[in-house]
């Protein structure tokens, strides 16, 4: 893995990696469109809102 993603450097960087891998498989298995799933919670997130409900978030 560290070959092809370069790595981290600290604990906080391993633990960021480790989540978006995890979005990115779980949308894969669920047909989902990672890339609007992750857009989505970071919109969400930037803005200050409420968290969306990621498991009723469909294919776009």
């Amino acid at each position: 893995m560290r070959k092809i993603c370069y790595g981290t450097n600290s604990d906080r960087g391993d633990k960021f990696r480790s989540r978006l891998l995890s979005v990115i498989e779980t949308s894969k298995k669920r047909g989902v469109n990672a890339l609007n799933m992750i857009e989505t919670i970071v919109t969400t997130v930037i803005e200050k809102l409420e968290y969306p409900d990621v498991f009723k978030l469909i294919t776009a």
